[in-house]
């Protein structure tokens, strides 16, 4: 089959374009330093580049050689500008930027010995799309999901695409004195480029929509003043971790937290005071937790800790660490240090049948309001939970069923 190199051409450009309309159309409303924009310059100078290439029977050599390798090259450019945006790096080193240099003047010195003009203006795009890929797969950048893969893909084929070009123009494989001659030659590499733009564009929007559903899970889930989840998540995540326990006859323990004289921080030093004593508790708290613990905003200033596979006196050795913590880190404010103090509540122990997450937060609640009752700045006990085996050797196990305990009693 013959293909017309023309109508490759012509078949490039619509496609470009059109890939280029429907980013601007997502764009639409965004700032212009958005990703997303960045990207949409991105396929136009990338559909310029093959218009260039198209024309060159009725352009002078010269600027069909520097026109099209340039435009190329900006493309390449552009989309690296866009892939750092989107990580949150607007600038672009002197290093990344060398190539709108190299190349015009790669064409201009080496245009009349085409093999290396080839062959050299081949290895700077390599270059151009191995910093694109290293900026992808940077580790200390958020990684993010599938959109990534496919641009990593697709990058990696135009890749190999252009060093099989190198290594075909050094070994004389292909005519490049006169690309345009050969449409057997020609088909495999409009087909990769046409694969290439599809697939880069469907990947970059891709992993944008991954970003902006990860941010929407994130605000339903999350407690946006803290940082810690909100109710429903750790809500979900305690009833998640309830059936575990019970599945596998695990300890769990949860504890309730509560600010002491908290609404005398809003009243004393106004709201903005108490946000920021919200945010350093909450960070005391969650720098003294494991990594399998879980903690979140229950409600006001109060907090739930979940603390798997943990017993009741491991339980009662943290909440006395967290209430110290807190009482030895003062907020902050402006001029003023805003002594912080907490009261908690513990129910922990093994899980039974019986217990629910609803039922072992009451349980705590109850014991954070003793605490409350009892001077505040306490640790107090819920119902401990029985070990199934207690049944068997222990009925009235006093040490477990025991009241309430102020772990403050002797201070």
């Amino acid at each position: 089959m013959t293909l017309d190199p023309a109508t490759l051409y012509l078949v490039l450009t619509v496609v470009g374009l059109l890939m280029a309309f429907w980013v601007c159309f997502m764009a639409w409303g965004q700032p212009l330093g958005h990703a997303l924009w960045a990207w949409a310059l991105a396929l136009l100078a990338y559909t310029a580049s093959h218009v260039i290439f198209g024309l060159q029977a009725l352009l002078p050599e010269l600027v069909f050689l520097v026109g099209g390798s340039t435009a190329y090259a900006v493309s390449l450019v552009l989309m690296l500008q866009a892939v750092r945006r989107f990580q949150g790096v607007e600038q672009l080193s002197r290093w990344y930027m060398a190539p709108l240099l190299l190349v015009p003047l790669v064409c201009i010195t080496l245009a009349q010995h085409s093999t290396l003009r080839v062959v050299i203006s081949a290895l700077i795009y390599v270059w151009q799309i191995g910093l694109i890929m290293a900026s992808l797969l940077d580790r200390r950048q958020p990684q993010h999901g599938r959109g990534r893969y496919i641009l990593v893909g697709a990058f990696a084929t135009m890749l190999l695409m252009l060093l099989a070009r190198a290594l075909s123009a050094m070994f004389g494989l292909i005519d490049t004195h006169n690309l345009s001659a050969s449409s057997a030659s020609l088909g495999p590499v409009f087909l990769v480029s046409l694969c290439a733009v599809l697939s880069i564009t469907l990947g970059f929007v891709y992993m944008t929509m991954e970003r902006a559903e990860r941010r929407n899970f994130e605000l339903a889930m999350k407690d946006m003043l803290t940082g810690l989840a909100n109710r429903r998540a750790i809500g979900d995540q305690l009833a998640s971790t309830v059936a575990r326990a019970q599945r596998q006859g695990q300890y769990l323990s949860v504890l309730m937290l509560d600010i002491d004289h908290f609404k005398r921080v809003n009243d004393s030093y106004g709201h903005q005071a108490g946000d920021v004593v919200l945010r350093s508790v909450a960070q005391a708290l969650q720098s003294r937790l494991r990594a399998q613990d879980q903690i979140g905003r229950f409600g006001g200033e109060e907090f739930l800790a979940i603390l798997p596979d943990t017993s009741l006196d491991g339980a009662l050795v943290l909440a006395e660490a967290l209430r110290v913590a807190v009482e030895a880190t003062p907020t902050q404010w402006g001029a003023h240090r805003i002594a912080t103090t907490i009261s908690i509540g513990v129910r922990g122990g093994a899980i039974t049948g019986s217990d629910t997450a609803d039922s072992l937060v009451a349980s705590a609640d109850a014991a954070l309001y003793r605490a409350k009752q009892g001077g505040r700045n306490r640790v107090e006990v819920g119902h401990a939970l029985v070990l199934p085996s207690a049944f068997d050797l222990a009925p009235a196990n006093a040490s477990t069923l025991a009241p309430a305990h102020d772990m403050n009693s002797e201070a």
